[in-house]
């Protein structure tokens, strides 16, 4: 008689424990609140003297890396004419180590990935025409 009990408790128990853990759902703006193309990124603001030239000197156009002074690889980030230069031979590189994308060397060197924000923004200057602005 203890026999049938066991089996239904041990039945019932496996149902619960299996019921509990088989249904779980993500919710994405929960998981990542800022993918950096939100609303919150203004995109308006990419503009070579504003955003794209800020954001190069200080990430980029350093003592040791790619300023007039040092253009480390051969590759100068300061200034409009050095910037256009090289973006338009190089496009492909300098979005490929931006977004450290695998096959190429992640820029910064020793930082953080630049925002899916900064990203978009250089992006759609580039699409632009890499205006002076």
């Amino acid at each position: 008689m203890k026999k049938p009990y066991f089996a239904i408790f041990a039945l019932t128990a496996i149902v619960v424990i299996v019921s509990t853990q088989s249904c779980y759902y993500d919710v994405e703006t929960e998981l990542y609140p800022d993918s950096g193309t939100s609303a919150t990124c203004d995109t308006t603001t990419a503009k070579f003297a504003t955003f794209v030239s800020p954001l190069l000197t200080s990430k980029c156009a350093t003592s040791g890396c790619h300023s007039l002074a040092s253009s480390a690889m051969g590759i100068n980030l300061e200034g409009y004419t050095a910037t256009k230069n090289y973006i338009s031979k190089s496009q492909s590189a300098f979005f490929g180590s931006i977004n450290h994308t695998s096959g190429f060397s992640a820029m910064p060197k020793g930082g953080s990935k630049f925002s899916a924000c900064d990203i978009s923004k250089l992006q759609i200057w580039v699409n632009a025409g890499m205006l002076n602005n």
